[in-house]
């Protein structure tokens, strides 16, 4: 009884709340929804840290030339238990690895991709900058990246264009998470990176709006990433995102 009067409530106060507590992937059907996403039937899409599966499977209902998936070693086994339903949709290319420890010649043979997928990710890296601009390079021109994140949790950093750091305790013990940026922190560095259009999506309830975020961004062919010394011939082009 006292679960149906919450999810009345939550029906009530906030009618987004419901199907996040259900598992419905919300991010893929509210951008699905607007129409964001059937541009990208037959074209290539990556997904970096696929995990369970879920908005695979839904990336593969867009009938992609490709999907490629990115995952740690250690999801090796759990994606091989769903990879088949997927690949039974679309032409499926498993890799696992790190992205942001991948090799030159594994990024090139890997390509460009018109649709970009990194959900849960960003907040585990220590360098998320550099993996934004990994991103941004594998991203094709006019395509377009998707980007869902955890974020800062204290109310007055969560206003700003800022980051909270965990050293030398990391959040909740996670030895992965050292930084929660501010949803404006992940916005600007997706246009340092060279994304342009980014947009902070509208998506989640207000409850979980507070911890979590969602931006798109486009990759234009006249983008021109932040350099962090001035291009004065002095330098080499110092990009950001960009060191070794």
């Amino acid at each position: 009884m006292l679960n149906k009067v919450k999810h009345l409530a939550y029906q009530l106060l906030d009618p987004r709340r419901l199907p996040e507590l259900a598992g419905k992937r919300v991010v893929f059907h509210s951008l699905n929804d607007k129409g964001l996403l059937e541009q990208f039937q037959n074209k290539r899409i990556l997904e970096i840290g696929p995990k369970h599966g879920l908005d695979s499977r839904l990336l593969a209902d867009l009938n992609p030339s490709e999907l490629m998936l990115i995952d740690l070693p250690s999801k090796k086994e759990m994606v091989e238990k769903w990879l088949p339903e997927v690949a039974s949709k679309c032409k499926v290319t498993p890799i696992y690895g790190n992205l942001l420890y991948l090799s030159e010649e594994q990024i090139r043979d890997i390509g460009k991709f018109d649709l970009i997928f990194c959900f849960g990710v960003l907040y585990h890296n220590v360098e998320q900058i550099r993996l934004l601009k990994k991103l941004y390079n594998l991203c094709a021109v006019n395509g377009m990246v998707v980007v869902e994140s955890a974020t800062a949790r204290s109310r007055a950093v969560r206003k700003l264009n800022g980051v909270e750091i965990y050293w030398p305790e990391t959040y909740r013990k996670i030895q992965t998470v050292t930084h929660l940026p501010s949803r404006l922190a992940i916005k600007s560095w997706l246009e340092m990176v060279g994304f342009t259009d980014v947009e902070i999506c509208d998506v989640y309830s207000k409850s979980l709006s507070r911890h979590r975020a969602v931006l798109i961004g486009l990759k234009r062919s006249d983008a021109k990433p932040y350099y962090s010394y001035s291009q004065s011939g002095k330098n080499p082009d110092y990009i950001a995102g960009e060191a070794v």
